[in-house]
């Protein structure tokens, strides 16, 4: 089975972070294809969200290298293949700086198709540059969209083509469109590219084997807009999401009476509304927090594109609420499959990016004569040294380049996973009356949500007597000691066919399990 899965806009970007920490802890399936949709290429939310997809096919990439730094497909760490572009993102608009009126070829208007565009556009609509995106204005970005092709000379849409293709020969496909049903690039991009995608089956005559689906995030955040500077400027407002909302559901209500563009559709938003404490128009300025309600979106994704989840003929709209508390527990996150436990696989990924970072990393970095002093250490012995040994050099070879690259993107990502648990936890229930209780992080990081270029501080090391508070990390009453993990890591069975620094990461991943 072959998935795809388009991220439209900043919110999109952001579900797709979460996926991909999802992915990383073995909730994925076992190939994904993934794309972004955002005029604003410079938003701060897609680029990190790309810098986070190129980290984790990179690493991937490098642990699942047959003969050399192998996990083996028995391994749940970083289980699933994922693949994109070389440039993931798909602009609507190419061009330096456009305009409205320049996509549409305004001055060469018929004088009535003219007079229609004054109607439905304001004279800021029409001239306000693009570069920066749509700026919560879906009827800028439904123009924009329709304005464009979608050929199959397209990096980005011959991924779609060529997909609907494949389902000739008896493959199945299912593509997964997520974004947010207010705003701008999200609210119209997620019909439009829909609908287009459908024409594409249609023109292909394809009747089976071919599904898509998708999330559609309601209002879920706000943020409080500063009053200098701001007059004239077209920006997305909070005080407009509801009634923009509005307006879209009643529009999809009509649409899926009457078409059914989507065999699945997830919807899910939150209340009260996290408080976002930046504003920032558009830009690489524009770096908002990771938030809870984005897990929902990317494990409708998952749930779409798990093998258990049988499509039905009906359309099919579903739903999730949490618990009725102000508290945000593990139960409240819903799990991909009856085979696939949500809290098991994520609480499972937080203790080994903890474990690594703190425990694991730091006697594995550097040369060999650093690293030689923990060579009499069972789990060195066992799972490092008789695995990157060279036996015609007669040397280990663990701190050498190729090894050491390993080891510091492992570091390099369990720093983003700790980052990311512990952003998401302190701002989706900032300055609001929810506690969210999935994590103790106040022992090895700092927050401050002032800071937006780097709202998370990690500690560097951690003292004994904040290594001993592990056993709250993940708040499950498991009282899972450090200890617990060290005595894993030295027994723990080493899978068939494993290679390299694959044996150890997998086997520490492993023991990191409750």
């Amino acid at each position: 089975m072959k998935n795809f899965i388009i991220a439209i806009g900043g919110t999109g970007a952001k579900c797709l972070e979460q996926l991909i920490h999802c992915c990383s802890a073995g909730l994925g399936p076992d190939q994904l294809w993934a794309g972004m949709v955002d005029q604003d290429e410079a938003n701060g939310n897609v680029s990190r969200a790309k810098i986070l997809l190129s980290k984790y096919i990179n690493l991937r990439e490098s642990l699942r290298n047959e003969g050399k730094n192998d996990l083996t497909e028995a391994s749940n760490l970083l289980k699933t293949h994922i693949t994109s572009n070389t440039d993931s993102v798909w602009l609507p608009l190419k061009g330096a700086d456009p305009t409205l009126e320049q996509v549409v070829q305004y001055n060469r208007l018929k004088p009535e198709v003219k007079g229609l565009m004054d109607c439905l556009y304001d004279p800021e609509e029409k001239q306000q540059s693009l570069s920066e995106g749509f700026r919560a204005r879906p009827n800028i970005g439904a123009a924009a969209m329709l304005a464009t092709t979608a050929n199959e000379n397209d990096p980005f849409w011959s991924q779609i083509y060529k997909a609907i293709e494949s389902t000739r020969g008896g493959e199945e496909v299912r593509v997964f469109i997520i974004s947010s049903i207010f705003g701008g690039t999200g609210a119209s991009g997620f019909p439009n590219i829909a609908r287009r995608i459908k024409t594409i089956q249609k023109e292909k005559n394809v009747t089976s084997n071919f599904h898509l689906g998708g999330a559609l995030l309601l209002p879920y955040f706000t943020y409080t807009v500063p009053d200098e500077n701001m007059e004239g400027e077209i920006f997305a407002k909070p005080e407009q999401f509801l009634d923009q909302t509005k307006g879209a559901l009643e529009y999809y209500s009509k649409l899926f009476q009457h078409e059914k563009v989507f065999d699945q559709v997830y919807v899910t938003g939150w209340d009260p509304l996290s408080k976002l404490q930046n504003f920032k128009m558009g830009g690489n300025l524009q770096n908002n927090p990771p938030l809870f309600q984005e897990l929902y979106g990317a494990l409708g994704a998952l749930r779409f594109f798990s093998s258990d989840t049988k499509i039905s003929n009906e359309q099919q709209i579903f739903h999730i609420g949490k618990n009725e508390s102000n508290d945000v527990l593990w139960s409240d996150i819903p799990n991909v499959s009856n085979n696939l436990n949500s809290k098991e696989k994520l609480a499972n990924l937080i203790r080994f990016a903890f474990t690594y970072k703190y425990m694991y990393s730091p006697p594995l970095i550097g040369n060999w004569t650093k690293i030689k002093k923990f060579s009499n250490e069972n789990w060195f012995k066992r799972l490092v040294f008789k695995h990157t040994y060279n036996f015609e050099q007669k040397q280990c070879e663990v701190g050498q380049e190729h090894y050491q690259e390993i080891i510091s993107l492992m570091k390099d990502y369990s720093e983003d996973v700790l980052t990311w648990i512990v952003d998401m936890q302190n701002s989706t229930t900032l300055k609001t009356e929810q506690n969210m209780n999935l994590i103790l992080s106040d022992f090895f990081s700092e927050f401050s949500a002032r800071n937006t270029s780097s709202r998370v501080k990690l500690k560097e090391k951690l003292n004994a007597k904040e290594k001993s508070q592990f056993k709250e990390l993940v708040t499950d009453n498991n009282n899972f000691k450090l200890l617990n993990v060290m005595s894993n890591v030295c027994y723990e069975k080493i899978q068939k066919g494993q290679k390299g620094l694959g044996v150890f990461m997998d086997v520490l991943f492993r023991s990191s399990k409750v």
